[in-house]
């Protein structure tokens, strides 16, 4: 090896040890999912707040975005831990085995609350559904990838899928399936961002749908230091009210608040058998029925 090549490798050296040094956490997630992907910086936004949570000096936290992925591709590339190490997903089990949960819930489990999209022509149908029976006669829409397509399947719901986000918008509008359950908070704000593609598309606000459901923060095995400074953040944001208080202020979830005015006429509750969570009542992580003005004698 003749001398300048010496040079240039003890160069290259340096560099990666001073990276090293200079780095005390790199993170890598996906992207977001489309230009209306406002949920992704809610969630690079909580980030943010559990690792200033956890003493993490910002300064040396490194975090990149790849390409957006499909849900079904994003699990497979966290379980691999080389491509993405962090990325947030709907809780389900399975994943707990392959990966690291961060067991607090990021909206609070509004997301288990679900309002329905559904074609303008289909109103008066609708306004005839009294049960989780009548209901069962509409298909629903939902991710190929998501779990609460195995939720809603296992309530006897009929269900079709899509690995494409944005194409379940347009099968609700060419009528081919006829509704979409969306997060509580998610309805308004995704109806308005599509309003001239789908001027067709409405919420249906008679019908509340819940099941236990909780979007987790999901770290690859192979950053077991990572996952301890987002367990320690997210506790502390879930305690201190800094999620509720994200909630409040952030485009995504602010204009559900007050939780009462969304009452609806008819609330439907399924169980989550995919799923065992741990303290559903406590509500530093929980939104409960009762946020909302609902009593057990009107579930159904």
């Amino acid at each position: 090896m003749n001398r300048t090549v010496r040079i240039l490798c003890w160069l290259t050296l340096c560099c990666h040890l001073q990276l090293a040094a200079a780095t005390e956490l790199a993170i890598t997630v996906p992207g977001p999912r489309s230009e209306f992907d406002i949920s992704h910086d809610y969630h690079m936004r909580l980030l943010d707040i559990a690792l200033t949570n956890a003493d993490v000096d910002l300064s040396k936290v490194v975090i990149q975005q790849i390409p957006a992925l499909s849900e079904g591709r994003a699990k497979i590339e966290l379980k691999k831990g080389t491509l993405i190490n962090v990325y947030w997903l709907g809780a389900e089990q399975s994943l707990a085995e392959d990966l690291i949960p961060i067991e607090v819930p990021t909206t609070r489990g509004l997301i288990g609350f679900r309002k329905f999209i559904i074609s303008k022509d289909q109103l008066a149908d609708f306004s005839r559904i009294n049960s989780l029976r009548t209901l069962s006669n509409k298909v629903a829409c939902q991710g190929q990838h998501w779990e609460d397509t195995a939720i809603l399947s296992q309530a006897g719901l009929q269900v079709t899928t899509s690995v494409n986000y944005e194409a379940l918008f347009k099968m609700v509008a060419l009528g081919r399936c006829d509704y979409f359950p969306r997060g509580y908070h998610d309805v308004l704000l995704e109806l308005e961002q599509r309003s001239a593609a789908y001027p067709q598309l409405m919420r249906f606000d008679d019908i509340m749908l819940h099941y236990p459901f909780a979007v987790f923060f999901y770290v690859s095995k192979s950053a077991p230091e990572l996952a301890a400074k987002l367990q320690q953040g997210m506790v502390m944001a879930a305690q201190q009210g800094q999620i509720s208080g994200l909630m409040r202020q952030h485009p995504l979830t602010k204009s559900i608040f007050p939780l009462q005015n969304g009452k609806p006429k008819l609330y439907l509750s399924i169980p989550n058998p995919t799923m065992k969570f741990h303290d559903i009542n406590n509500p530093d992580y929980w939104i409960t029925p009762a946020d909302f003005g609902i009593t057990e004698l009107e579930t159904k």
